[in-house]
């Protein structure tokens, strides 16, 4: 077994690739892809759209649109009809049929007196439509309609996949966030690691000081590992005092830093029970990696991995960062408290 201390920061590392990401505006940003085969139209459409304070992304095709729509979240589809080989109806249809897609708000631009395409687009799943030449007052009234639906949407879906107490993901979202991870880690697109992270003595702290406490316990805890997060990440709770971190495109020493921010967040908090009393909390962490040398595990088994090393976490002293090592050989210790 190897034995190794904190890893320092310096202040470069402190910065990439684990700096807190920046949520203020996260839930109110509103992303459109505009998809036009013409220059000029694609140009007028766009500086519309992004003078009205909207985030814009643009495609001359629709097969160029569709490989944006897989790498980056897109709240608005707006397209013309004629886009390549693959028609902008042809487009809203692969959209809706896709669980992953099928919440993106579609305009589709139609020429005037084209009503028969009009009937298509709504037949293709297109939720609204705009003729043109396109009126600029008329294209800022339907995005702003758009984006009412799509800021519902985002409510409904975070009701749904959010933990009701702590504000992170629950256990079925993190679980579908970490097979997609797994999945693009086994097509080799990019490395992937997971944490385990379970609160120290938790039940002592429910048992001495009150579930009240445990509570503020447990919501504090989560507002300091999510300040440790980029974007990307996602970290969920899968049950009482159990949560996991997700890292997509980390491994090694990267990954080990960002167990170990974690670990020294959770232990830097002050919280005091309702008498006063200062509640102290650790936190113990398993780490596990998806990369050339076990490109092939699943979701469940790099979670197994990590909870694994979790494990010895806790069998060590607690407070520490253990590492699950490849199979067969033994875990690590990355950091201890």
């Amino acid at each position: 077994m190897t034995v190794r201390g904190s890893v320092p920061l310096t202040s470069a590392e402190a910065n990439t690739p684990f700096a807190p990401a920046d949520r203020s505006s996260r839930d109110t940003r509103v992303s459109v892809l505009v998809c036009e085969h013409s220059q000029v139209q694609l140009r007028i459409l766009s500086e519309a759209v992004r003078a009205a304070g909207y985030e814009v992304h643009t495609a001359t095709t629709a097969e160029d649109a569709l490989g944006l729509l897989r790498l980056m979240p897109i709240d608005i589809f707006l397209t013309g009809i004629e886009v390549g080989e693959t028609s902008g109806l042809e487009a809203c249809w692969l959209l809706k049929s896709n669980p992953e897609t099928e919440t993106v708000y579609t305009i589709v631009v139609t020429a005037s007196g084209q009503e028969k395409r009009l009937e298509e687009s709504l037949d293709a799943g297109a939720d609204d439509f705009i003729r043109k030449p396109v009126n600029m007052t008329e294209l800022r009234a339907r995005l702003r309609a758009a984006t009412r639906l799509v800021r519902m949407q985002r409510q409904f879906r975070r009701m749904a996949e959010t933990d009701a107490l702590t504000g992170a993901a629950n256990r079925r979202a993190f679980m579908q966030y970490l097979e997609s991870q797994a999945d693009m880690a086994r097509r080799g697109s990019q490395p992937l690691s997971v944490i385990m992270v379970d609160l120290d003595h938790f039940k002592h702290i429910n048992d001495t000081h009150g579930h009240g406490c445990g509570d503020r316990v447990l919501t504090g805890t989560v507002k300091a590992v999510q300040a440790c997060l980029r974007e990307r990440d996602m970290l969920g709770r899968l049950g009482g005092e159990e949560f996991a971190v997700v890292l997509p495109g980390a491994q090694g020493e990267a990954a080990i830093r960002a167990a170990e921010r974690i670990r020294t967040a959770v232990s830097s908090q002050v919280f005091k029970d309702d008498r006063g009393e200062p509640i102290p909390v650790t936190a113990s962490l398993g780490l596990a990696f998806a990369d050339e040398s076990n490109a092939m595990e699943t979701a469940e088994s790099l979670l197994q991995m990590a909870d694994e090393a979790l494990y010895e976490a806790k069998g060590a002293g607690r407070n520490r960062v253990m590492i699950a090592p490849p199979r067969g050989e033994l875990v690590r210790i990355a950091a201890v408290g």
